[in-house]
């Protein structure tokens, strides 16, 4: 989604990257592109329609404005931290993806910018999780995969269940690459006990 969103709102903003800046604002915000007249100060623009936006250390927003605030299609970038694009409303990100410079990738539902609702995480091409989110943690209904192997789990291996403020809680399925599958148990993120699929005896875990 970014980089399709980032090539159409280049091309359409390419003639406003070039121009001197219309507003300057207090906290040293520079803006370019489309305006209208403040409806509540005639005397003063404020940022509609097209437009580009660079503060002074160097982050910016190139996208849709309405009534003053990033509202549509849009991109906002912070140079060596992340990238937010998607659909805007009233300065917040509602829909869209969040990708971070140490490769994290978020793709989903936001609420004032926070991951919220359906959406899935790649963690640096480690593991990946998709499910429900809740103010900026995996909280309810999901499934985390393992992408890279570690001292704990093999590639493939899938855990399904329940997540609460983004660890998990509850009885989980632990699908293996080998299509075995045990039953577990977590207590705010460490496995307490488990027992393989049909057996009737839990092996408790230190």
């Amino acid at each position: 989604m970014g980089k399709k969103l980032n090539a159409m709102l280049k091309k359409k903003l390419k003639h406003i990257y070039n121009l001197k800046p219309i507003l300057i604002f207090k906290d040293g915000c520079k803006y370019s592109g489309m305006t209208k007249k403040d409806p509540k100060n005639s005397n003063r623009l404020i940022p509609e329609g097209l437009g580009y936006a660079i503060w002074p250390d160097g982050q910016y927003y190139e996208g849709q404005y309405k009534n003053g605030f990033f509202h549509g299609w849009g991109q906002y970038t912070s140079p060596n931290s992340h990238i937010l694009a998607g659909v805007w409303k009233n300065n917040f990100i509602i829909e869209g993806e969040m990708r971070w410079k140490d490769g994290r990738h978020y793709l989903g539902k936001f609420k004032k910018s926070k991951y919220h609702g359906k959406g899935s995480m790649n963690y640096s091409g480690n593991s990946l999780y998709v499910g429900n989110w809740k103010d900026n943690v995996a909280d309810g209904n999901g499934e985390f995969t393992i992408l890279k192997s570690n001292k704990y789990d093999k590639k493939g291996t899938i855990l399904k269940g329940k997540f609460k403020k983004d660890q998990m809680h509850g009885k989980f399925k632990k699908v293996f690459p080998n299509g075995s599958i045990m039953d577990c148990i977590f207590v705010n993120g460490v496995c307490t006990k488990g027992k393989w699929k049909n057996d009737k005896k839990w092996t408790l875990f230190d």
